[in-house]
This record gives structure tokens, C-alpha cells and sequence, in this order.
């Protein structure tokens, strides 16, 4: 009966790291339904929170932590090896789930691609206000280069399209706003170059503003309506996502041990959900956008379950320490 209690009140506090986040988005889903917000002001909102929010907020994380604290090696080894795993067995399980061979670099991106910027940040946060955003920045930086790449190859295996240009992507990489934010942050730590307080208290204003807002346009995004017939795939590529893809970073963590917060924060960037930016790559590269869809929108849905009983169970082993 202990035991039972005991879990119950780790589950209660899972639930307030998880619950607030899911239902921020499913407002923007009402507030989208009830045509309070459109479409316009989703892509507005994303244009700001993209090149202004989140850059300036992961700038100020990684300018103002403990340098020798933000790069860790372990942290960025074990989510790549992660990634290459579920992306390896997502590979060769794909024949099994997807009839139309185009359609298998959408299901295999689906399968690893995981949305760490908005909603495994904001997890990040929530568990950890003071650490969270700093031990993610750096792996999150990392992985997201990764993800890049990896996309741009298994999509391109399966259209059989060389039009897509590598080059142009890798560019695109280093462009990125994001990319941009955390090296220009850890370029101010790593020469200790003193931040104004004016600045430091307008990016405070502008990270208050930033996650909340990115989790309203995502629900705003998500379409239920996209869910009608041949959810199988989806089905399958949500569950390599949001199951399975935490459960080899835990096995990985239990080989080779890192400390319980950063086990928190790197459990919960991958067991985020299936990321947005798949279903623009798909788009862009003509591939099966519908399948890209339904893969975010389950995937996102169900990851409000896993996550929190992951993260239960985990604290409740001693892995995870909120």
C-alpha cells in the first residue's frame, strides 16, 4: 500500500512537469478550433519564437553558466548513440509497417526526430528552472545538426532524389538561428565577457514570453481532422519515438552512468515528441506529407503518457532525481 502511495505521489509529480506543457498546447488546439487564433498568427508566432526567442534564450543559458559545465562529451556521446540506434533498427523495421517504398524515409525520420527545441525544452525547464536549459543547450545543438543530416539522408534514399541539395542544407545548418544563439553564448562564456543587466533582464522577459507561446502554436499546428484511415505507420513510428527511443537512452545510461539531473533533462529531450520540422522536410522534398502529419500529431499525444510514467518510474529507481 506504501509502495502504491509512494508512486502515486511520484506520478503527481511527474504530472506537474508533463501536464502543464500538454495543456498549453491543447489550448492553442481550442483556440484554434474556435478560430480565436488562425493560422496567420501561428506563422507569425513561429517566425518570432524561431529567429528571436528561442536564440536569445539559449544565448543567455549558455552565457551565463559555468563553462567547464556545458560541455559535456558523455551527454552529446549518449543521445547520438541513441539517435543512431533508432535510426538503424527504425531502418530495418520499416519493410514491415510501410507498403510504399517512398514512404519509408518519412517513417524512419518520424521514428527519431524528436521536437527538443520547443516542447523537450520546455520539459526541460519545468523539471529543472535552474539547470534545465543549460545542460540541455549544448546536446540539443548537437543532435539537431545531427537530425539534419540523417533526415536529409534517409529521405533521400527512399524519394531517389538527388534535387535535394546537401550543400544547400548544411548552409542552411549554419545559418540557423538557434545554431547561431547557443555558439554565440558559449563564445561570450568561454572569453568571460560580462552581459549588461539590461540585457540579461530583457532576455529573461523574452524566455517568459518564448516556450509559452511555441506551445500554442504547436497545438494550434495540430490537426485531429489529418487522422482518418492507415494510421498503422504512424502508429508505429510514434511508438519507436516516444517508447522506445528513451528506453535505449536508459540502457545506454545504465552502461555508461552520468549524474541523476542530467539523466532527467536528457531523458526528457528524448522522449520528446516526433518534431514539426519533419513534416516541412517531407513537404519540401514531395514525400508523403500525410504520414509525416499523423506521425507528429500521435506521437505528440501519446508522449504525454510515456513521459510522465517514464519519468515516474525512473525517479522512483533513483536513476532521475527531480
Amino acid at each position: 500500500m506504501n509502495q502504491a502511495q509512494d508512486f502515486f505521489s511520484l506520478l503527481q509529480t511527474a504530472l506537474s512537469v508533463t501536464a502543464p506543457i500538454f495543456i498549453i498546447i491543447s489550448l492553442g488546439m481550442w483556440l484554434t478550433y474556435t478560430k480565436f487564433i488562425n493560422q496567420e498568427f501561428i506563422r507569425v508566432t513561429s517566425k518570432l519564437i524561431f529567429n528571436i526567442g528561442l536564440p536569445v534564450m539559449l544565448f543567455t543559458s549558455t552565457s551565463s553558466q559555468d563553462f567547464s559545465q556545458l560541455i559535456n562529451i558523455t551527454h552529446i556521446a549518449l543521445i547520438l548513440i541513441t539517435t543512431v540506434v533508432i535510426f538503424l533498427a527504425a531502418s530495418f523495421s520499416a519493410g514491415k509497417f510501410i507498403q510504399e517504398k517512398q514512404e519509408k524515409g518519412v517513417f524512419v525520420q518520424g521514428a527519431f526526430r524528436g521536437n527538443l527545441i520547443i516542447i523537450g525544452l520546455a520539459l526541460c525547464v519545468n523539471a529543472y528552472p535552474e539547470k534545465g536549459l543549460a545542460i540541455a543547450a549544448l546536446p540539443t545543438a548537437v543532435i539537431i545538426i545531427f537530425y539534419n543530416l540523417l533526415s536529409i539522408y534517409t529521405l533521400n534514399a527512399s524519394l531517389h532524389r538527388q534535387g535535394f541539395s546537401l550543400k544547400k542544407n548544411i548552409q542552411d545548418i549554419i545559418k540557423n538561428p538557434l545554431i547561431i544563439g547557443i555558439i554565440s553564448g558559449l563564445l561570450i562564456n568561454l572569453i568571460a565577457l560580462p552581459i549588461p543587466k539590461v540585457v540579461v533582464q530583457t532576455s529573461n522577459y523574452l524566455t517568459q514570453m518564448t516556450l509559452p507561446l511555441a506551445l500554442l502554436s504547436i497545438g494550434g499546428s495540430l490537426n485531429l481532422l489529418q487522422i482518418k484511415q492507415n494510421v498503422s505507420p504512424a502508429i508505429m513510428a510514434s511508438i519507436w519515438k516516444v517508447i522506445l527511443c528513451p528506453v535505449v537512452f536508459i540502457i545506454l545510461v545504465l552502461i555508461w552512468p552520468i549524474d541523476p539531473v542530467s539523466t532527467g533533462v536528457l531523458f526528457l529531450l528524448m522522449a520528446s515528441p516526433t518534431a514539426g520540422a519533419s513534416f516541412i522536410m517531407v513537404k519540401a522534398m514531395k514525400g508523403n506529407s500525410d504520414l509525416a502529419a499523423k506521425i507528429i500529431i500521435i506521437s505528440t499525444f501519446m508522449s504525454l503518457f510515456t513521459v510522465t510514467l517514464g519519468f515516474a518510474l525512473l525517479v522512483s529507481t533513483g536513476l532521475i532525481r527531480v
